[in-house]
């Protein structure tokens, strides 16, 4: 009897308790490791934005190389508590082996990628609300490009969602020699959205729709089709290509590691300042060097919050063009737009710091053709027609006064709504709403209209 009482407290211990032990991920073939995780494995850059706005990386215990131990059926209870499509809820040894690799050999990335998460994760969770997508599909990037927005695979994919050239231009990505937008976090992700709903309309099962985001829909059905038109991932699993394989699985940890990662010893890189940005339109060719000095930020932190451009060079006399900025700088832009490009500008009289990175020179400026002033009466708004479709009026000089010269549209400003929210929704920025509605802080009041175009 004694016996047995004390076995029956080990099992319950066994559970309840994790206790701390070395686990490995050998069962993993190299050629089924996801994109993403191989470029977390090979090491972190420093770029500018982890080491100027996340805190540093935290070598003591909680970032050791030690993985606690829990019972399987402990990962299971906290799979189904994210709240996920059932698909995402499935745990196995091949699930708990991605698991194992977040929690000890891709620690350290995981913690930066916690970090990244800060910049990019409210971009994700527009878009896929607006798309009504589930909203566990924001973790997608973790394993497409380690939450990278200029990552490159052997093949070819480039950005967070890892588009091919040729699925990106079909999604309305351009790619040139000035921009490369499947780089660009907002319309990266939502070409990524629209292709995510185009699957699962066809699919209508999201473990079968990200299979067909790694490998392709025809690769999918194929393997549907050799499985005697079962349409279920783990049927169709031994017929797939062998990163597929490992494709949902590594999703499904990263969903996991995501949501729990503090039970694992890991410590995540917290926003050391705001990381708040809005987006202007640039009408004229510009450098970031003219922008940087002009507003009394570095090039460096341009390039980073604008990494869908090749160069510091903004084609913006050439075809529509964005560019985003720190919130409290987007207005200050513009209004000094057409004196920084008529160079008109009294730059001594700006009082602004001008620590650049790069400073412009002429031969520098002399390398691109400088597009003619374009009319004074324009928006600084990212309207529908440019920033989220492949509109006519995208890529033409004639309509970039369009945004003024439309009809008005009003909204109805809705509890819990603040200005950001609106610009997000109606693809415009905040300071085109306060210039709009003369709005001189930040205060809004539900039920009151709003002018948006």
């Amino acid at each position: 009897m004694n016996k047995t009482f004390i076995f029956l407290f080990a099992m319950l211990m066994a559970v309840a308790m994790p206790a701390i032990a070395q686990t490995d991920d050998e069962d993993i073939l190299e050629d089924e490791v996801p994109f993403g995780l191989q470029e977390a494995e090979e090491g972190e850059e420093d770029t500018y934005f982890e080491s100027n706005f996340l805190t540093p990386l935290d070598d003591d215990v909680e970032l050791e190389d030690k993985n606690p131990f829990f019972s399987d059926e402990y990962y299971a209870e906290r799979l189904k508590a994210i709240p996920a499509p059932e698909e995402f809820h499935v745990f196995n040894s091949t699930v708990k082996s991605y698991i194992d690799r977040y929690a000890t050999r891709l620690r350290r990335s995981v913690s930066v990628m916690l970090g990244k998460y800060n910049l990019y994760g409210d971009i994700f969770d527009d878009i896929i609300n607006r798309y009504e997508l589930p909203e566990v599909l924001r973790y997608l990037p973790v394993i497409e490009s380690g939450l990278n927005p200029k990552a490159r695979s052997h093949a070819g994919a480039g950005g967070l969602w890892q588009f091919m050239p040729s699925t990106g231009k079909m999604y309305g990505l351009d790619i040139n020699s000035w921009v490369d937008e499947r780089n660009d976090p907002y319309l990266s992700t939502d070409a990524a959205a629209r292709m995510l709903k185009h699957d699962y309309e066809k699919f209508g099962d999201w473990s079968l729709v990200l299979a067909a985001y790694n490998c392709g829909a025809g690769n999918v059905s194929k393997a549907i089709a050799r499985a005697g038109g079962v349409k279920d991932f783990w049927v169709i699993y031994p017929y797939l290509p062998r990163e597929t394989r490992g494709y949902v699985p590594a999703f499904i940890a990263a969903t996991y590691i995501m949501n729990n990662y503090s039970q694992h010893n890991i410590k995540a890189r917290h926003a050391i300042k705001a990381i708040e940005v809005d987006t202007a339109v640039v009408h004229y060719d510009m450098r970031m060097e003219q922008i940087a000095k002009a507003c009394g930020i570095t090039v460096e932190e341009i390039k980073s919050f604008n990494p869908q451009y090749k160069t510091t060079f903004i084609p913006g006399g050439r075809r529509r063009s964005t560019i985003a900025l720190p919130i409290d700088l987007t207005a200050r832009f513009a209004g000094i737009e057409d004196s920084l490009y008529q160079g008109t500008l009294d730059m001594s009289a700006l009082s602004l710091s001008n620590d650049t990175t790069d400073a412009t020179t002429d031969n520098d400026l002399a390398d691109q053709e400088v597009a003619p002033p374009a009319p004074t009466t324009r928006t600084y708004s990212r309207s529908s027609n440019s920033r989220y479709s492949r509109s006519q009026g995208r890529h033409s000089r004639n309509s970039r006064g369009r945004g003024r010269s439309g009809r008005s549209r009003e909204v109805t400003i809705q509890q819990g709504d603040n200005l950001s929210k609106i610009a997000k929704r109606n693809h415009t920025t905040v300071a085109e709403l306060k210039r709009r509605n003369n709005i001189k802080g930040d205060r809004i009041r539900a039920g009151q209209k709003i002018r948006v175009k």
